[in-house]
């Protein structure tokens, strides 16, 4: 979910100065920073449209206002409960962002969001599905991986150089989060012509932004983040074949 944030963020940034694409008008749109500071994460997402109005945007894992300088997302956790709230102020005045009444980032407390039905396919995790030394192999550089789990969701091993400062990789398996993720790549892409690059050849189904790869492997995502990495292509092949026969 962080990296679909990331992404949607991403989305505004690069549209920022462009003109709105939906039928809003101004003066709709300049009411909803006080509606939006109305919401709460612990809402359902029909609560949410009643303050904010029809979304510009939504799929079963989002939603999104967005016209002019505004852009709001709401992000939606497995029991249908708004998860996440979020604010992209980088089109806004400095005026406009002394006006918010509420922080630009709001998370509904992880203890309150209920599991969702999809569970981890494996025990394994994301440090032994790729150990440090098969990333070694295929960098041909010493790498050492350091696990970074956080919840039964999702698994994230990080991986940098015994020496040095580069090259790093993230590679991170989130459990039933594949379709939502490719439902994202495609919508940054209708908002932002050329921002996600299609990968041929890897998982059921994968692509780009930046130097983030997102790979969907039957319902669950496997997401790389290179830095510094040569033939990003070739090594995400490598990293995808040694992992998925453990999955």
């Amino acid at each position: 979910m962080r990296l679909l944030t990331l992404l949607l963020l991403c989305v505004a940034f690069t549209h920022a100065g462009a003109a709105s694409q939906t039928n809003v008008s101004r003066t709709a749109a300049s009411n909803w920073p006080d509606q939006w500071c109305k919401a709460e994460p612990k809402m359902k997402r029909e609560q949410l449209i009643a303050i904010m109005g029809a979304p510009t945007d939504t799929s079963a894992t989002t939603m999104s206002w967005s016209a002019y300088q505004y852009r709001f997302y709401a992000f939606l956790a497995p029991d249908g409960t708004i998860r996440q709230l979020d604010i992209n102020t980088y089109s806004l005045s400095a005026a406009e962002k002394a006006a918010l009444k509420c922080a630009t980032a709001r998370t509904k407390p992880s203890k309150d969001i209920k599991a969702p039905t999809q569970t981890a396919h494996t025990s394994t995790p994301a440090c032994g599905l790729i150990t440090g030394a098969e990333l070694s192999t295929i960098l041909g550089k010493p790498m050492v991986g350091t696990a970074d789990d956080r919840s039964d969701l999702e698994t994230k091993c990080t991986y940098r150089p015994a020496t040095g400062t580069t090259p790093s990789i993230e590679f991170l398996v989130t459990w039933g989060d594949g379709r939502a993720a490719m439902r994202g790549m495609g919508m940054a892409e209708r908002h932002e012509r050329g921002l996600t690059t299609p990968y041929d050849g890897i998982g059921d189904q994968a692509a780009s932004a930046g130097p983030m790869l997102m790979i969907r492997t039957g319902e669950d995502l496997i997401t790389i983040v290179f830095s510094g990495v040569s033939d990003a292509p070739g090594v995400a092949k490598r990293m995808f074949t040694t992992a998925k026969a453990r999955m």
